[in-house]
């Protein structure tokens, strides 16, 4: 079994769910973090989500094709989990790399085709003032 990589933490007062990435941020560990937030018991489709990117290794899985995998597997997550008006992802990534990285997921998914709004900040507390706002 492979160690965990992160924790999931789902607030239905503020509804939203916090992927918190503390080891290596993989394709397979979000997969499996999706995974285990569409089954989570306080989970609700119309909250939102914010992903914390940590300092730990692993950009090396995150080449085009892998991004694409991901977004494979995205796209019935969404559907099936993602139903509120105007569901909303933001990406927390201090480090400037994987903010790139994030920027580029959040490109390849624009508003126009997918159905997330997508942020991506430096700070936890910019990801949670633009969650906190109305979404367009």
């Amino acid at each position: 079994m492979a160690p965990k990589t992160c924790d999931i933490l789902v607030d239905p007062a503020k509804q939203i769910a916090l992927i918190d990435v503390f080891g290596a941020a993989t394709i397979p560990c979000l997969m499996q973090a999706f995974g285990e937030l569409g089954d989570h018991a306080d989970w609700d489709p119309g909250f939102d989500i914010m992903i914390l990117i940590g300092d730990a290794p692993g950009l090396e899985s995150f080449t085009l094709a892998t991004m694409e995998e991901l977004q494979a597997f995205m796209r019935p997550w969404n559907q099936a989990n993602r139903t509120g008006a105007r569901p909303r992802t933001a990406f927390v990534c201090p480090d400037d790399l994987k903010r790139v990285i994030a920027e580029l997921w959040a490109a390849m998914n624009s508003p126009d085709h997918w159905p997330v709004e997508i942020g991506v900040f430096v700070t936890r507390r910019q990801a949670a003032s633009w969650l906190a706002q109305a979404p367009l």
